[in-house]
């Protein structure tokens, strides 16, 4: 591997120097290791030696810079520069809770040789949702158990891996390949900030981890934060202002439960958020922040990338991310359907000599794990869909009716369903089996659809970074058995990336606008009707007498109150003086390698 000199101060990231050493790490017995080469001022130099005496004698090219000083001013930093705005101190909007809270998270400690410590169980129940979450070191963020009205959607739903491989002209960009779970994903996530990561008024939720370093656990203090939060948008309205039309007026905001957490892997922070809302939808989001990687500024670098300042190139790299999505949707026993979405040309119906053109869709069964291996094609537009096509009883039996309803079916025989939508989705253009591309073989299609085994927990590893020849966990033997995969225990194993060239507005800071990757479990003919319709957040407005319009309108609140509230908020300077490990380390916590 190469390693590379640079400046350590805020941020080390963006001030490098034109100075490596590449260095063979193999083994674990460090007297071992040993430099093999040397890289200075754009050459490649075979030892140490013939670096120093190329330098003592001027017979080499030389590069000097200049030292930063770490200040307000520097470039790299995150003190606030440029005229202020707004012109005052005005505080930004702020949401409250003005009856309190609308969710609850239970918390149950465990006790192990007389010592209290968190190890929990937690639970969350939110307007008819239900789930269980924790943090695993190895991949992050997990839910387990995700219910709606006191049905399963999901038995476990969670990130697999993260992944960000660089190109560019000097070494250390060219071969920059990085493969996060190799430093324990989950133990990443902590200082979520309130008033800045996430609300004031969210709850903080500690997470515990015990390495073989340390002879009791270690805790941090806010690894996730739990919120409502009202996304300031309809979650469906209606206006039939007229009276030809109805005079009424439907809708409501949509107020969504998050669970956040903030993986920071080096220089760059991953905020991952799953969001529930009202009707239904699990949406999944992971966005992207923290420093770009950069390179020293030179002119084989200029096609992977700009250069941001006198001496540094930010380099073109990827961001893809896994995800593990194990669906039961009315039950264990699932079914994967594509509707193929396709031209049709007909004939019209008041001139059938004239050719039409319409879409229609057809149905897809997809029956083997081969056959579901899915290559998003602009071309050919599809819907995924999950279902159950009977459910059974404890003994295995199927059963076909209940109530005059076949099971897995709506009223009237439709499929009763998930649908999956991807957004954020990017090709891997690396060509397959070739230098580094096998560390990630699961970022070759951007899903995948499996059998469920005991023994294909996670789609990659933590030695994946290094073991690209010969990996631990290879992801394509999941599916290259080709399994039948109808009615089974079925696994969605979901890729989202995005390509990054780095631009001056990346500094100090890549913002996240623009850099949210998602996909969505959407309910399909799984209701009768949409579940927010039971939601007291609603509005709906209506003339007090139809006949006579100007006796004013009614606004039908649903039992909740108009009044206006201020409600307390926590104080984070407050917080922070208690503890000021919740979001800088003060003491070591080496507990967690």
């Amino acid at each position: 591997m190469w390693l590379f000199g640079i400046y350590s101060v805020m941020f080390y990231s963006l001030h490098p120097i034109d100075f490596a050493v590449y260095c063979d790490v193999s083994g674990s017995d460090p007297s071992q290791w040993r430099i093999e080469k040397v890289w200075y001022a754009g050459r490649v130099y075979d030892t140490v030696d013939q670096l120093v005496d190329g330098y003592k004698t001027n017979t080499i090219p030389k590069v000097k810079v200049t030292k930063p000083r770490e200040s307000p001013d520097l470039f790299s930093t995150l003190y606030r520069r440029g005229q202020p705005v707004p012109e005052r101190p005005q505080r930004a909007p702020v949401q409250v809770e003005p009856d309190g809270k609308r969710y609850s998270l239970r918390d149950r400690k465990v006790r192990t040789d007389g010592k209290r410590y968190s190890l929990k169980d937690r639970k969350v129940e939110y307007m008819g949702w239900t789930f269980n979450f924790r943090m695993s070191a190895l991949t992050g963020p997990s839910l387990y158990d995700v219910r709606f009205k006191g049905e399963r959607i999901a038995y476990e739903l969670g990130l697999a891996e993260i992944s960000v491989f660089y190109s560019g002209g000097a070494p250390l960009s060219q071969i920059t390949n990085y493969v996060d779970s190799g430093v324990l994903l989950g133990s990443h996530s902590k200082s979520m900030v309130p008033g800045a990561d996430c609300p004031e008024f969210s709850t903080l939720v500690n997470q515990t981890f015990w390495s073989q370093h340390t002879d009791v656990p270690g805790t941090f203090d806010a690894s996730f934060c739990l919120f409502e939060f009202n996304n300031g948008y309809p979650l469906r309205r209606h206006s039939s202002y007229e009276s030809d039309s109805g005079l009424f007026y439907g809708g409501m905001l949509d107020s969504v439960l998050i669970l956040r957490s903030a993986l920071t892997i080096g220089n760059y922070d991953y905020v991952i958020d799953f969001e529930f809302h009202q009707n239904g939808v699990i949406e999944v989001r992971l966005m992207s922040t923290g420093y770009i990687q950069t390179s020293f500024y030179s002119e084989p670098d200029k096609p992977y990338g700009f250069r941001l300042q006198n001496t540094i190139t930010g380099n073109i790299h990827h961001h893809m991310a896994h995800f593990k999505v194990d669906l039961d949707i009315g039950g264990p026993s699932n079914r994967y359907e594509t509707l193929d979405i396709l031209p049709d040309a007909v004939p019209l119906k008041q001139d059938p000599s004239v050719t039409y053109n319409q879409m229609k869709f057809r149905r897809t069964l997809v029956k083997t794990e081969r056959e579901a291996v899915y290559d998003y094609n602009f071309t050919r537009p599809m819907y995924h869909v999950v279902h159950s096509r009977a459910g059974k009883t404890k003994f295995g039996l199927e059963v076909g009716w209940e109530g005059g309803v076949i099971l897995g079916k709506t009223k009237f025989g439709e499929i009763k369903a998930y649908r999956i939508q991807m957004n954020g989705m990017s090709y891997n253009l690396l060509p397959r089996d070739q230098g580094n591309e096998g560390t990630i073989p699961w970022a070759r299609h951007q899903m995948v659809v499996t059998r469920h085994k005991d023994d294909e927990i996670w789609s990659s590893s933590n030695y994946a970074m290094f073991d690209g020849l010969d990996p631990v966990v290879n992801f394509t033997k999941f599916y290259q058995d080709d399994e039948s995969i109808v009615d089974q225990d079925l696994v969605f194993w979901m890729t989202c990336g995005m390509h990054h060239i780095p631009h001056t507005e990346d500094l100090p800071n890549t913002p996240t606008v623009g850099n949210h990757l998602t996909f969505y479990l959407l309910p399909y003919n799984y209701f009768d009707e949409c579940p927010s319709v039971s939601s007291r957040d609603s509005l709906h407005i209506i003339h007090r007498d139809r006949s006579d319009t100007t006796k004013g309108v009614f606004v039908d609140r649903n039992g909740n109150s108009r009044d206006q509230c201020l409600t307390p908020r926590p104080n984070l300077e407050e917080l922070l003086e208690e503890n000021p490990d919740l979001v800088l380390e003060s003491r070591r916590q080496n507990f967690i390698y």
